[in-house]
């Protein structure tokens, strides 16, 4: 997994809530630093944990530098709308008092994908930055953006596409066309999508792929996260289905619970192969984070199972 991550320059994270989008995207930047990628993980959602996550940090629209590899910001779509009026009226306050007119709030919301415009048009500026003599090497080799969950994702990587459908003209056209050149490059952008071995999220997963191979970015192999680690083994699983005889009455209660921890074995087994089954590639299987609150010492096993090259549809399918 880590192998296709890094032949890209912007990698974006997204998946449906609560499958631990934020805590792949860490392990993924952390990952990529220990291979020696100058690495930049983004967080879009300004209510995010990616901070939390790589140790109390408060992040903001410029990148925290965490070691020489690795850097994480964070982007606030008031910030950037402000810097935004900004550059266009040159006095940061006079961008202040138009972002707080009632007239303004009326127009920006009457023109839909504006802020997911500016989004995208920051994280390129990071992609494209320049640092040293002449400013010939890039500042981060990889960017990774913790995107929004599956409903917000598919219409911010849409947007270039769909602004240039309605303004083919204009001071935003060009613009616009550099980032749907930038997204549409799969050797420079792509997506991942994270998900749970759960009926309902894999039903959600397959869906977002197919709409954001639509929308025409490189899909890279979903990543299924939080896997259980097998408990039985094939002779153990067809024991336990075959009604064991003679157990003894304290043994019931194991055995009750024996046989459901299969059922969930199992379960989770078919959504994966339901994955495998639909989508070109096949998926990667993390293990469960540590128990407890997540840091950068919890994130260290995740980003080791990454970098794993096993780590591409490494789970057995019974």
């Amino acid at each position: 997994m880590l192998d296709a991550v890094l032949q890209r320059r912007l990698v974006f994270i997204t998946g449906k809530g609560g499958v631990g989008r934020t805590a792949v995207a860490s392990a993924l930047a952390l990952a990529a630093a220990r291979a020696g990628k100058r690495t930049l993980v983004v967080e879009i959602n300004p209510l995010g944990r990616l901070g939390d996550y790589l140790g109390d940090l408060t992040l903001g629209p410029d990148p925290t530098e965490l070691t020489p590899e690795l850097a994480a910001a964070a982007i606030a779509p008031a910030v950037i709308m402000e810097d935004f009026l900004t550059g266009m009226l040159r006095i940061r306050a006079l961008a202040r008092r138009l972002l707080e007119s009632n007239t303004f709030r009326v127009v920006a919301a009457a023109a839909p994908g504006l802020e997911d415009f500016l989004t995208l048009v920051r994280i390129a500026e990071w992609e494209d930055e320049r640092t040293g003599f002449k400013r010939k090497r890039h500042r981060f080799d990889l960017v990774i953006v913790d995107a929004p969950a599956t409903g917000h994702s598919v219409p911010l990587l849409s947007t270039p596409g769909a602004l240039l459908k309605m303004l083919p003209f204009g001071p935003l056209t060009n613009t616009a066309r550099d980032l749907a050149l930038l997204l549409g490059d799969p050797k420079r952008a792509a997506v991942t999508v994270v998900t749970r071995a759960e009926e309902m999220a894999v039903n959600e997963t397959l869906e977002l792929a197919t709409a954001l191979m639509r929308v025409g970015v490189a899909l890279l192999p979903v990543i299924v996260n939080a896997v259980d680690p097998f408990r039985f083994t094939r002779v153990e699983a067809h024991r336990l289905r075959a009604e064991p005889a003679e157990v003894p009455p304290a043994w019931q209660p194991h055995l009750g619970v024996a046989r459901f921890n299969l059922a969930r074995q199992r379960a989770a087994e078919r959504q994966i192969r339901r994955l495998r089954h639909a989508l070109p590639e096949r998926p990667v299987c993390l293990p469960q984070a540590p128990p407890g609150r997540i840091t950068l010492a919890t994130l260290e096993p995740l980003a080791d199972a990454l970098a794993r090259p096993h780590a591409r549809g490494s789970r057995r399918v019974s």
